[in-house]
């Protein structure tokens, strides 16, 4: 019996490999410069087109209606006229901070600093010529500043901010105040830009197939909270980077790369999601299990590799919580005078209702200050298909380590909600106040569930997993379109009024001419529809046009099977690009069908490889294969050590 495998006119039939480094076959190097070359071109349209929705949110949500923003946007600046990083405690917003409060669309015009629940008026809003810099905001008889409790956290982000607004002229705070918060935001959307690049990478390195991997890239779009977020100013955008960055790394790890470089940049990255915030503890235990893992398994792991790893972590900003031990006597300093948070007393089901419903509702799309809200009928079926998507991936991986790769990459989310409401419970039995629950807190481990939903999505078969990719863009068009709307509907849409009007006052409060904003939105809208184009033309090649080579089964094989094929981890190789990726033949190539005697060299997900065709491989027409293909067998066979399936 022979099995069919199929492969996709065009698909690589080579695995990245790093010999020349002194790695083993089949291991992926994790860097930076690695992963851009290798990135193909309609990852970097999806990125792009990320890229755009996150330029998009940010005018589509009014400045100041996002969490904690405007504390935030203060913290920069006191960094950027020079104020410092003060204990927590004693530091309070400064007057332009509070004077931008007031002339924000944070409130109304009567009551400028209470939270505004009714639609921002474009008659409200000041001309863009007349508009102050944010070093006149403050006036006389404004009140005083509230408890800036930002200055708990670490200051990386901070830091990154104030540097690239201290290069602009004149030092960076004489640009107009909603130009200031505009820039910042920006910031944060070059910060979450290339999040499906990431993914994608993690993807890769766990071997996912490539629609699998595609699905994983795409998963983003469908939350609008993330959206959201990474739109606004927020520290979360700088680890939710780095963390995917982190999460990327692991995965390499796992796939067997205990490199130094690979040591270097986790320990890296790593350390300056330390610097970032507290929550990035939970990285450092992942990666260290990382490696505690593959050592298991039976990977040598250099202690030189183990060793530059924790080096690195502590240099790059481990340190900030050993200083913070030494100053404060604590590892986060808590915050004097901040408000506790709502008041529940010992009723306990206040609780359980925010960390559950609550806490989906938040992590799918809860815009503002938690002013627009998606239906939640939407939130819990969302919540369930990435829930089913991931359990499948687990359930259905083939062995305990590609299984534990995937929960490595639920360690995160898992770790963090487990900190988030381990918290908020403490807090709630100390003081009967509930506070500190938000959906935002997880999206530093958004990058591993993207993952398992693209793992999932391939758990159904080869044919409708090539139609996933294009099933999730348009799921994610009906998510954004949904939480866009009600957006504008509550913060721009007048009550009597229509699209033209929520448009009008949008325009008037943007810091940037509408011209631009136009243009923002119409490059998102196309941009949408080439994408969907591309990934629909990718999905019916796939179906419509496959060259299959018959293979026998071996006593190396799995049974006969596409689907055994999959689960076993071999990677589909297309006999037309063989001769061109693996080597230049000097006569006849082996023709696009062909029967093979013996066995077919194959790359598995774990770097195994299978037997090369013995001497006499005989094409799909009965005719013997040519002597210059047989003797680039043998030549290949030497170059791997001998004849046999070559030695780990």
């Amino acid at each position: 019996m022979s099995a069919l495998i199929q492969a996709p006119p065009g698909a690589s039939a080579t695995t990245t490999t790093d010999e020349s480094a002194g790695g083993d076959a089949g291991i992926e190097r994790f860097g930076p410069l690695t992963a851009l070359r290798r990135t193909p071109g309609h990852i970097w349209l999806v990125t792009g087109l990320f890229g755009l929705l996150l330029a998009s949110w940010s005018v589509l949500v009014p400045q100041y209606h996002a969490p904690d923003e405007p504390n935030q946007v203060d913290a920069v600046m006191r960094l950027v006229q020079g104020d410092g990083w003060p204990r927590p405690g004693n530091a309070f917003v400064a007057a332009d901070g509070v004077g931008a409060i007031a002339v924000s669309p944070f409130g109304s015009r009567a009551y400028h600093y209470q939270l505004t629940v009714d639609p921002i008026p474009a008659r409200d809003a000041v001309p863009r010529h007349l508009r102050p810099a944010w070093d006149r905001l403050a006036t006389a008889g404004q009140p005083p500043g509230s408890i800036q409790q930002i200055v708990q956290h670490p200051p990386l982000y901070y830091w990154v901010n104030a540097a690239i607004l201290a290069t602009l002229p004149g030092g960076g705070d004489t640009l107009r105040w909603d130009v200031t918060i505009g820039l910042l935001r920006m910031i944060s959307v070059l910060m979450l830009t290339p999040l499906p690049l990431i993914i994608h990478v993690a993807a890769r390195s766990l071997r996912l197939p490539p629609a699998a991997a595609t699905v994983a890239a795409l998963t983003p779009f469908a939350v609008p909270q993330l959206l959201h977020i990474g739109s606004s100013v927020n520290n979360d955008n700088l680890l939710i980077l780095l963390g995917a960055l982190v999460t990327a790394a692991v995965a390499h790890i796992l796939g067997g790369d205990a490199s130094a470089r690979t040591a270097m940049w986790t320990g890296l990255l790593t350390g300056l999601a330390l610097l970032t915030k507290s929550f990035a503890v939970v990285l450092v235990v992942m990666v260290g299990a990382a490696y505690v893992a593959v050592r298991l398994r039976g990977t040598r792991l250099p202690w030189r590799s183990i060793a530059l790893c924790g080096i690195m972590i502590i240099t790059a900003g481990g340190w900030w919580w050993l200083v913070n031990m030494i100053r404060w006597g604590t590892f986060q300093p808590s915050v004097p005078g901040f408000p506790a948070g709502q008041y529940v007393g010992s009723d306990w089901t206040v609780y359980w209702s925010w960390m559950s419903t609550g806490l989906l509702g938040r992590w799918w799309g809860s815009i503002g200050w938690y002013e627009v809200e998606l239906p939640l009928p939407l939130v819990l079926a969302a919540s369930g298909v990435v829930i089913g998507l991931a359990a499948c991936a687990v359930i259905r991986a083939s062995g305990w380590t590609n299984r534990s790769n995937l929960l490595f990459m639920l360690w995160p989310t898992f770790a963090l909600l487990v900190i988030v409401g381990a918290g908020a419970a403490v807090h709630v039995a100390r003081t009967g106040h509930i506070t500190g629950i938000s959906g935002r807190y997880l999206f530093m481990g958004i990058s591993g569930v993207a993952v398992l939903v693209g793992a999932g999505s391939a758990a159904f078969g080869p044919r409708p997993a090539r139609w996933m990719p294009l099933a999730l863009l348009t799921a994610a068009a009906g998510m954004q379109a949904e939480s866009i709307k009600a957006v504008v509907d509550y913060f721009w849409r007048p009550r009597a009024g229509v699209a033209i009007d929520a448009w009008h006052a949008m325009a008037a409060w943007s810091p940037w001419p509408a011209v631009v904003v136009e243009v923002c939105f119409a490059m998102t809208a196309v941009l949408t529809v080439v994408t969907a184009a591309t990934l629909a033309r990718a999905c019916c090649e796939r179906t419509g046009s496959v060259a299959p080579v018959a293979v026998p089964a071996g006593p190396g094989l799995p049974p006969a099977g596409p689907g055994t094929l999959s689960a076993a981890g071999i990677e589909l190789i297309d006999t037309r690009r063989l001769n061109a990726s693996v080597r230049q033949c000097q006569g006849p190539e082996l023709p696009p069908v062909v029967s093979l005697s013996g066995n077919v060299t194959m790359l598995g997900r774990s770097g195994s490889r299978w037997p090369l065709p013995a001497r006499g491989a005989r094409s799909a027409n009965g005719r013997p294969a040519s002597p210059e293909a047989a003797s680039q067998n043998d030549d290949l066979k030497q170059a791997e050590g001998g004849a046999g399936p070559p030695k780990r």
